[in-house]
Formats: structure tokens, sequence, C-alpha cells
């Protein structure tokens, strides 16, 4: 599967230590509709300067719909020297799992 992915326990984990920045990588639209709290969004669509927006400090969550988009955009800002990991099942997968 894809490199850089982790769970939404890992990421709680990650929250309860501090320094982690969540992500919504999705277009507005979708965010408004619904986002995992403290997810901050951050449009893809916003190239080119989508990478210019981050620090390469901590860790950087990414989160989409399922977790395909984001799986993308952490290996572009891993190449990139971020400190980025995908989160698995994405918003979806957050929805499954407050049920």
């Amino acid at each position: 599967m894809y490199r850089y992915v982790i769970t939404l326990g890992e990421l709680r984990k990650l929250q309860k230590q501090g320094n982690v920045r969540l992500v919504d990588v999705r277009e507005p639209e979708s965010y408004r509709n619904g986002h995992i709290p403290e997810a901050v969004s951050i449009p893809y669509s916003e190239e080119p300067d989508f990478l210019e927006q981050f620090q390469k400090t901590g860790v950087i969550v990414i989160c989409c719909d399922r977790g395909n988009l984001s799986a993308k955009v952490t290996l572009r800002m891993r190449k990139a020297g971020y400190p980025a990991y995908s989160l698995a099942g994405g918003y979806e997968g957050y929805k499954r799992f407050q049920k």
C-alpha cells in the first residue's frame, strides 16, 4: 500500500502529544459540510502556493475524503522535505469510526 500512512488512533496519540497539524485538503464546500475537529482547510487546488503554507517542523497529517489524494499530497510533501503523513481512510473513515 502507501507509505507514510497513519491511523486515526495514531493521529489521536500525536494530537495529545502536541506539535501536530491536521490539514484537510478537500475543497472548501466539502470541508464546510463536515470535517475532523482541529483540522484546518487548505484545499489542494490552491496550487502552486500549497506547499508554501507549511513549515518543516512538527508533524503534518493530511486528510481528504478517503485517503487517495492525501497519499498523493503526502508523497509530494515528503519529497520536498516535510514531515507529512496521510490519514488512512480520510474523513469517510473518521465518520465510520464515530458511529
